[in-house]
């Protein structure tokens, strides 16, 4: 199985993850093979508790660290077709509070860092994620005779086109971009060797939340994915609508976001 488990890391950088990400996941997903192959077991949904009580009761792990062993796991095992495991019968329930994501405050902080350092593209790159919540891989791979249009179709998750909307605000920061911008490719973002990398446009990213003093494990490639569709449900939009415009292929991804941050549950409570 450990064979198997190095294509699917191949496959989670083909599907935008961070490199935290992965690190955890391979970490995560090596200790759950080597559990079941060193005691023989079959992967069934009671050898799963086993292995949930094992990381529990023997490793004394959190319940918040088996969870995220758990949907690391659950990953793995979809991307093996294997779908007879109950998941929600082996997860430990939580509140679901939705703390330590990047705020519009944050956001915000970057863009302006950028206009500072009067990085054009860094400026209409971020601008990007933040106004459309495109993937990274999908950010990179926007077109430059695409900058007039309100809409334009991208090839995202799985490989399946989708219509993103484009405000009229990121077409202006768009344009000003083209000012400067290196004729060198079709892509949009560029650089000295054509369009920009998957490496490049995180490093973006990660440039600008370090210098708008951000913390580290709220800048990553989906931080503005994430905060794009609370912003879609905080304005009141239908949570099917969110689910399309974001791309998600299975609707509870998109109800993560209705959940609301500890602050936010003591600012609602406080109005009483």
């Amino acid at each position: 199985m450990y064979n198997k488990l190095e294509k699917f890391i191949e496959y989670l950088y083909q599907e935008d993850k961070s490199e935290k990400t992965i690190y955890t996941y391979k970490n995560d997903i090596k200790r759950f093979v080597k559990y079941f192959e060193k005691n023989k077991l079959e992967i069934t949904t009671i050898n799963m508790r086993k292995f949930k009580d094992y990381l529990l009761e023997v490793l004394l792990l959190s319940p918040k660290t088996v969870n995220r062993n758990i949907i690391a796991i659950r990953q793995f095992l979809e991307y093996l077709h294997i779908n007879n495991i109950d998941i929600k019968m082996i997860k430990i329930q939580d509140q679901g509070f939705l703390d330590d994501i990047l705020t519009n405050d944050e956001a915000i902080r970057m863009i302006k860092e950028t206009e500072k350092a009067r990085d054009l593209r860094a400026k209409a790159f971020i601008c990007t994620l933040y106004y459309t919540g495109m993937r990274v891989s999908e950010a990179i791979s926007v077109l430059s005779k695409d900058i007039n249009e309100d809409s334009i179709r991208i090839l995202g998750k799985g490989r399946k086109y989708r219509d993103v909307l484009i405000p009229k605000k990121l077409k202006k920061i768009w344009k000003d971009y083209m000012t400067v911008r290196i004729n060198n490719s079709d892509k949009l973002f560029t650089g000295r060797e054509g369009g920009i990398s998957r490496f490049t446009a995180l490093n973006i990213v990660k440039k600008y939340g370090g210098m708008a003093k951000i913390k580290k494990d709220k800048v990553y490639n989906h931080a503005f994915r994430h905060l794009y569709c609370i912003n879609l449900v905080d304005r009141g939009i239908p949570i099917d609508a969110v689910k399309d415009l974001a791309g998600h292929e299975n609707i509870s991804t998109t109800t993560i976001y209705t959940r609301k941050s500890k602050k936010q549950l003591l600012d609602i409570i406080n109005q009483f």
